[in-house]
């Protein structure tokens, strides 16, 4: 009994060792990085990162440190990263053409890039590039090379565009059209048209959205019924943006249903912002008014994000459109309650800042400027001068 009680209180020590260490990043120089990775046979992994990207630390604290991710990245790769505004990061980024942070290269011994992704990302999503990496079939430089040398069959331009998506949105667009142009309905009812669909289906009027929204239930055997109803919620939106930028109230109000009427509180909240969208795109103040007091009552009492996102919406700069002016005082109550709720985001205060500059509430506004470029010191040198230049207005006022 006692030996096992021994073994047991071992594993769990080494299982959390694992979970706090994550992903173990080497401090070895480059060059000695990539000798590592000749002599290990391994492809070598580098987070391109900066101080001051926020990304970059929310990846570092939610991602990086689990256990499976720890185990995979351990276990496939030699690990390392570089501040590229800092010692070797900047000729790295340099060599690399490292334009945004993060960014995520995977690189074999000779120092040549075999895959790049890169943002802020799930840990499914991590995981999976990290897979593409290592498999020589679906990294980003074996799918190019194929791709280059004329492969076109439909789940070899899948795995090209999934390799490409982050790295180069415009050139795997090109892509998703030629495997929207190859796809016959035959094949969209299959579970290679299920992964086309989950992955490129943009609204209910494309191809892959149309066939979707139409055979809903045929993927039931491919997928769970939380992840249709999440491409059919995406889908529905997406579509109704469109009549809300078009002006068409009557599709707008009948497609409004799908989520208006639903029992899903996710649902119902989604409803609010698209009608309050329509709404101010109408200039209906007084309706845009009672919905928006009736939402901070109801599905979105504690819905900071939300609250400033609507407030957002009406003005974020110094002076409002006149179109918006009817719309301020509301904005000004979403964006306080939001503040409220939620005091040490950023956006949330910076938005209540702004609202308070667009109505010259000098105190309010300048309280809530100085916090929000207190915590813009986590956000990037952009957020920290915008942050910045809403103080000084205050100054100004």
């Amino acid at each position: 009994m006692k030996l096992f009680l021994l073994i047991f209180a071992l594993f769990t020590s080494l299982t959390l060792r694992a979970q706090e260490e994550g992903i173990r990043f080497g401090t070895a120089s480059w060059s000695e990085t990539l000798a590592q990775a000749g002599k290990e046979n391994k492809l070598v992994f580098l987070d391109c990162y900066t101080s001051w990207c926020a990304p970059c630390k929310w990846m570092d604290k939610n991602v990086f440190v689990l256990k499976n991710i720890a185990d995979f990245y351990n276990g496939q790769f030699v690990n390392t990263k570089f501040d590229m505004e800092k010692g070797e990061g900047i000729e790295l980024r340099k060599k690399y053409n490292v334009q945004s942070f993060p960014t995520y290269l995977f690189i074999n011994s000779k120092g040549e890039i075999v895959h790049r992704t890169g943002s802020r990302m799930t840990a499914e999503e991590f995981l999976e590039e990290g897979r593409m990496a290592a498999d020589p079939d679906r990294s980003l430089s074996s799918v190019a090379k194929r791709y280059a040398e004329g492969q076109r069959d439909i789940p070899f331009l899948l795995n090209y565009y999934l390799a490409l998506n982050r790295s180069d949105r415009q050139a795997s667009e090109k892509i998703a059209a030629e495997i929207a142009g190859k796809m016959t309905d035959s094949t969209l009812g299959t579970p290679l048209g299920w992964k086309a669909i989950k992955n490129l289906a943009r609204s209910s009027n494309d191809k892959f959205g149309k066939y979707f929204l139409a055979h809903t239930d045929d993927f039931r055997h491919y997928t769970t019924g939380a992840d249709l109803d999440a491409l059919t919620d995406r889908l529905l939106s997406s579509t109704l943006y469109g009549y809300v930028y078009a002006g068409n109230e009557a599709a707008f109000y009948e497609g409004l249903k799908h989520f208006s009427t639903s029992k899903s509180i996710e649902r119902q909240q989604q409803a609010v912002m698209l009608e309050a969208e329509f709404l101010q795109r109408e200039g209906r103040a007084k309706q845009y008014i009672a919905l928006t007091d009736k939402a901070m009552k109801g599905v979105l009492k504690d819905q900071a994000e939300k609250l400033s996102f609507l407030a957002r919406r009406v003005s974020g700069k110094k002076e409002a459109d006149e179109k918006m002016k009817p719309f301020l005082p509301q904005a000004y109550k979403l964006a306080k309650k939001a503040v409220e709720l939620d005091p040490e985001e950023y956006s949330v205060q910076s938005t209540f800042g702004w609202i308070c500059l667009s109505l010259k509430k000098k105190d309010e506004g300048l309280k809530a400027a100085r916090k929000a470029r207190a915590l813009a010191d986590a956000e990037t040198s952009k957020i920290q001068k915008l942050a910045q230049e809403l103080v000084d207005e205050f100054d100004r006022l």
